[in-house]
Order: structure tokens, then C-alpha cells, then sequence
């Protein structure tokens, strides 16, 4: 056997015992709830009645992928992330759909726009690795599975997320699962800045409000400048409809930003910041 068909074999074997692995973690899977024609009708109906959420697209565009219907799968993936822009998931999602159907190059836009934002994100590294094996390059998906592996066999914070988020793909509304793994993080850990902020994320996608600021005030414990989570407080309190604390943080953030070295100030994200906490003072205060 030549090197290329090799290493090719090999990397088939690492994939299907990396993907082995990784389903130790979750007991969850969709295909057991039920018939899927049954759970696809069902979760329309709710379409029909929440046609915005990103969160049940989601939901019925992997159920159609279980179910064979890649263009359906595809369009659901589409329409969630059109409803969200920053539902990066989606790009993972659409990897996987393209991958299983033979489709390597476009799946590999999409795997490599993920991991543009979760760089040691284990289950996309696999996923982009199963791309480089259809594409017959054995070394790229040598290096991927390789990288994987450590992050699964020496754990660092990200593979704790990778966990949540593989979790509430299984089920969206499994939002205590999904925290318990980033609570085993930081048991690991300690604190960590990615950990908390992906924690303060999940409170505000399920509306748990108080939460999100408690940890928002465990974050800032640990760093001195204050603008970024005085902003992050009043877009939430806004959500949880409390406009004057709301407009209590936008000031402060007003207010740290000044406390700033006038170099700092005058940053493009700094800048920034200021110009959308300015503008939700004034919509507010009409």
C-alpha cells in the first residue's frame, strides 16, 4: 500500500474513533424522539406559530438531515442564520449536511468559517478533517485529527463549549445540561473569561435575565476596565425591559470610556461603543 492510500486509511479510522468518542459524551440524539415524520410535522406547527425563531429552524433542519433531505436541511440552516447573524453554528451545521452528502468544497467554506471563531473546536476540527479525507488530502486531515485529539484527550476550556453547544444541538431546550458543562470547566479551570461569557450567553438566550448580570458581575471582578460589561448589563437589562438601569449602564459606560488614556479613546472599537451607547440613550429617553 502506497503512502497516500496509507495515510488516507488512517485518517478514516481516526475519524470514526474520534466521532466514537465524542458520542460518549451525549445520551441525546433526535432520532430518539420519536418517528422522524412525526417530530418534522410537529416542530412546523410551531414554525407556523414562531416563523422568527432561529432556534426551531435549527431544530427541523437537522431533523431533515436525519431524514434525508439535504435541500430542506439546507434551507432551514439558511433561513436561521438570515434570522441571526450571529448564529456561527449554522456554518458548522451546513459543513456536516455537505460533507455527508459528498459536497467537500462548499463543505469546507463553511467548516473553515467556524473555526475562524472556535479555533480548537473539536467537533468542527473532525468535521474538516472528514472534508480533507473526500478531498484526498491525508496530511491536512492528519493535522486536524491530531489537534482534536489533544484537545479531547487534555481538555482546555473550549472543549467544554464545544460540549454545550454539541449538547443544545441535540436538544435546544437543554440550556442546565449545557451549563452544568461549563460550571465542569471552571471546576477544571478556574475562572475563564470564554467559559463565563459563553455562561452569560446561555442566561440571555433563555431569558434568565438576573443570572446573566450576576455573572457579568463575577466577570468584572477580575479586570479593571469596566466599559465593555457596563454596555453588556444595559443591553440586557433593556431585554428584561428595565430601561432606567439601562440607561444607568449606557451611562457608565460613558463614563469609563472617558476614564480611558485619550489613545484608547480614540480606537475604532471605543469609538465604537460610545456612538451605540449614545444612541440607545437617546432612543431610550424619548
Amino acid at each position: 500500500m502506497n503512502s497516500f492510500h496509507r495515510n488516507n486509511s488512517i485518517c478514516i479510522i481516526k475519524i470514526i474513533m474520534l466521532f466514537f468518542y465524542l458520542c460518549l459524551f451525549f445520551t441525546t440524539s433526535l432520532s430518539a424522539h420519536g418517528d422522524l415524520d412525526l417530530q418534522i410535522e410537529r416542530i412546523s406547527k410551531r414554525i407556523e406559530r414562531e416563523p422568527h425563531s432561529a432556534n426551531l429552524h435549527i431544530k427541523r433542519g437537522q431533523l431533515y438531515a436525519n431524514h434525508n433531505e439535504p435541500k430542506k436541511s439546507e434551507q432551514d440552516y439558511l433561513l436561521a442564520r438570515n434570522l441571526d447573524q450571529n448564529l456561527l453554528i449554522t456554518d458548522l451545521l451546513l459543513a456536516q449536511l455537505f460533507v455527508d452528502n459528498n459536497e467537500a468544497r462548499a463543505a469546507l467554506l463553511h467548516v473553515n468559517l467556524f473555526l475562524k471563531n472556535y479555533t480548537n473546536h473539536s467537533i468542527a476540527l473532525i468535521t474538516r478533517a472528514k472534508i480533507n479525507q473526500q478531498m484526498g488530502q491525508p496530511d491536512l486531515c492528519q493535522k486536524d485529527l491530531e489537534k482534536a485529539l489533544s484537545n479531547l484527550l487534555e481538555p482546555n476550556p473550549s472543549h467544554f463549549i464545544s460540549i454545550a453547544e454539541a449538547v443544545l444541538l441535540a436538544d435546544d431546550s437543554n440550556i442546565s445540561e449545557a451549563l452544568s458543562w461549563l460550571k465542569k470547566g471552571e471546576e477544571k479551570f478556574g475562572f475563564d473569561i470564554v467559559l463565563k461569557s459563553k455562561e452569560v450567553d446561555l442566561y440571555v438566550r433563555t431569558k434568565q435575565y438576573e443570572n446573566a448580570i450576576l455573572t457579568i458581575d463575577t466577570i468584572t471582578e477580575h479586570f479593571q476596565r469596566k466599559e465593555k460589561w457596563h454596555f453588556q448589563k444595559a443591553t440586557i437589562y433593556e431585554k428584561a425591559g428595565e430601561i432606567d438601569l439601562a440607561k444607568i449602564h449606557y451611562d457608565a459606560t460613558l463614563e469609563a470610556i472617558n476614564k480611558l488614556p485619550k489613545r484608547i479613546q480614540m480606537t475604532s472599537k471605543i469609538i465604537k461603543l460610545e456612538v451605540q451607547s449614545l444612541k440607545r440613550i437617546n432612543v431610550l429617553s424619548k
